[in-house]
């Protein structure tokens, strides 16, 4: 409402002459002034009261409660009309009044003045339904009630104030009580918040063309959801059923709170935009959480953990607001693995980094049925290469490496890798097969029959044992490459291989006992400090200072001499002597 349009209008000074030069004394008939006030006389000389009377252009009021003299400053009521008066006592036509509200009531009516618009024929424009209208004054829309108050605040449908507790059930909001236009989209509103113990918080809402605030109708709800999504300006917001915009984590559908198929994130209380289609680093919901819209209750969360340790993490929604959750999903051309919300460790949804080691489904191999370990160590890895996840991997579980910075990267990582963990180097082979049902996975079996892989983890002698004994079970045949199903490695002990096997002994011509056992009936595999797989070794010295003699990449004998020559006898002179054929054939 403009300024001037709140003042009251001023009859001018043709007007007054007007009056003065009619008002003149004819014999107590007409306009007459006595003692500075004017009255109005019939032709039988009484004063006439209740009445309009004209002169000139301008229209006048007689009082009977001042004894029928011209009314000024002053609302008139006549008959269900209201009218208004100015200092002059001329009818006041298309113009904004105000008179002092005599009611105010902080709490209730806080207005100090009371606007009425009086039109050109000097009535107060006043309501004649029983639901909320509007009348356009100076391009602006203003509601009156039935006695022509111009109305402010929070309205309901019938044409209604509603009090401070009560805002939620409006349906218009027209600003303060010296404004009184209606709102239109955005609005930036101090109200008392019915779910906080009606603490005043500043919240956002969004009025339609029509004043009609945008909000969740439960009476009217099929679907049965918690928020009502509408699009402005191409994004995507939300509104509960008081029409308060949600920000941060809200619960947007009636599923479990512990899923992340319940919740939504809408960015800062300022903005308020879904986040679609995109990434976002927050800490995950929790009661009274600061990131959280509103209070939802005590454990209503799905990332208790990480919620409560305030723990911030990478999400992804998709178009519609969804959390990525239990799954590995490409995302601009790279691949990303999210853990499940019901991962039995409160980090739901959250984006995976570091090496993983988790369960697929067979049935979806895109979905992520469990995560054992993420972040694993070095410590770890030596356990899982030495068996102790043996019964992890019998299930299927496998390693997956998403990249070791998750704010600068994240994605899955394919084909030969090189992860540093604690200071060390290790080498990778994931998948690079398929989509995200078959990439990224870590291979177990022999490369080429270069390398050996156990999870993915190419399996390396320590530089103090100088080679390795590696055990690869083909699941049925004899098939142990990489791209075989059912592969096992084993690391192999040779200190317990020579504490669990029968050791076969002679002496040699320099009179020492040679110790020796037989492997070639099983195979076993030499590597070295790089990981290399031994094709043909002699007399190769371990840190224990025994002997591996290796034919055809299989380990045939082990001993604790490298003196073949047998004193007693001097039938055996070389080391392939003490093997039989059958031994010596042995598969690659």
């Amino acid at each position: 409402m403009r300024k001037q349009t709140k003042v009251v209008a001023v009859a001018s000074a043709a007007a007054l002459l007007a009056i003065g030069a009619s008002m003149t004394s004819f014999a107590a008939t007409g306009w007459v002034e006595e003692d500075g006030t004017w009255y109005f006389y019939d032709k039988d000389g009484n004063r006439v009261e209740d009445t309009w009377k004209k002169s000139g252009d301008n229209w006048y009021w007689l009082d009977s409660e001042e004894g029928g003299a011209m009314a000024v400053d002053k609302l008139v009521e006549d008959d269900d009309d209201t009218y208004y008066v100015d200092s002059n006592g001329v009818m006041v036509r298309n113009t904004w009044v105000k008179v002092v509200n005599e009611e105010q009531d902080d709490d209730e009516d806080p207005a100090e003045y009371i606007y009425y618009y009086m039109q050109s024929n000097g009535r107060a424009y006043k309501t004649s339904t029983n639901t909320t209208k509007f009348k356009t004054i100076d391009g602006k829309r203003y509601a009156f009630d039935e006695d022509g108050r111009m109305l402010y605040g929070w309205i309901n449908e019938q044409h209604e104030r509603v009090d401070s507790d009560s805002w939620m059930d409006a349906e218009y909001y027209l600003g303060n009580w010296d404004d009184g236009a209606m709102k239109t989209g955005w609005q930036k509103i101090t109200v008392e918040d019915n779910l906080d113990d009606d603490e005043e918080k500043d919240f956002w809402f969004y009025f339609k063309s029509n004043g009609k605030k945008e909000f969740l109708d439960t009476a009217n709800n099929p679907n049965n959801k918690v928020v009502k999504d509408k699009n402005i300006n191409g994004k995507k917001y939300a509104f509960d059923d008081r029409g308060v915009m949600v920000y941060e984590w809200t619960i947007a559908s009636t599923a479990t709170a512990a899923s992340a198929a319940a919740w939504q994130y809408f960015n800062s209380p300022e903005d308020g935009a879904r986040a679609t289609k995109g990434w976002f680093k927050v800490v995950a919901p929790e009661e009274d959480n600061d990131n959280t819209f509103t209070n939802y209750g005590e454990g209503l969360s799905f990332a208790t953990t990480d919620a409560n340790d305030e723990t911030e993490r990478w999400y992804y929604a998709d178009g519609d607001g969804n959390l990525a959750e239990g799954q590995i999903k490409k995302i601009k051309g790279k691949y990303y693995g999210f853990r499940p919300d019901d991962d039995g460790e409160g980090k739901g949804a959250a984006m995976l980094s570091g090496l993983v080691l988790m369960q697929m489904d067979p049935n979806d191999e895109t979905k992520i049925l469990d995560v054992h370990d993420d972040g694993i160590d070095s410590d770890e890895l030596s356990d899982l290469l030495d068996g102790d996840y043996d019964a992890y991997l019998a299930a299927g579980y496998t390693l997956f490496y998403f990249g070791n910075d998750e704010d600068s990267d994240g994605a899955m990582k394919t084909g030969a890798t090189t992860v540093n963990l604690d200071g060390d180097s290790y080498n990778f082979l994931f998948s690079k097969a398929g989509g995200a049902e078959g990439k990224g996975r870590g291979v177990t079996g022999v490369d080429d029959k270069k390398y050996i892989y156990k999870a993915g983890c190419r399996i390396k002698a320590d530089s103090d044992d100088k080679y390795q004994m590696v055990q690869v079970i083909a699941n049925g045949g004899n098939n142990v490459d990489i791209g075989a199903n059912g592969v096992t490695v084993n690391k192999i002990d040779a200190g317990a291989l020579r504490d669990n096997i029968s050791a076969q002994s002679f002496v040699n011509d320099d009179d020492e006992t040679v110790r020796y056992y037989h492997l070639a009936t099983n195979k076993y595999y030499l590597v070295n400090t790089s990981g290399a797989v031994q094709k043909s070794k002699v007399a190769a010295k371990d840190g224990d200072d025994w002997y591996f003699y290796v034919k055809n990449r299989a380990v045939k004998l082990y001993s604790n001499n490298k003196n073949w020559d047998d004193r007693s006898t001097n039938v055996h002179e070389d080391w392939e002597d003490y093997l039989t054929q059958a031994q010596m054939d042995l598969a690659n």
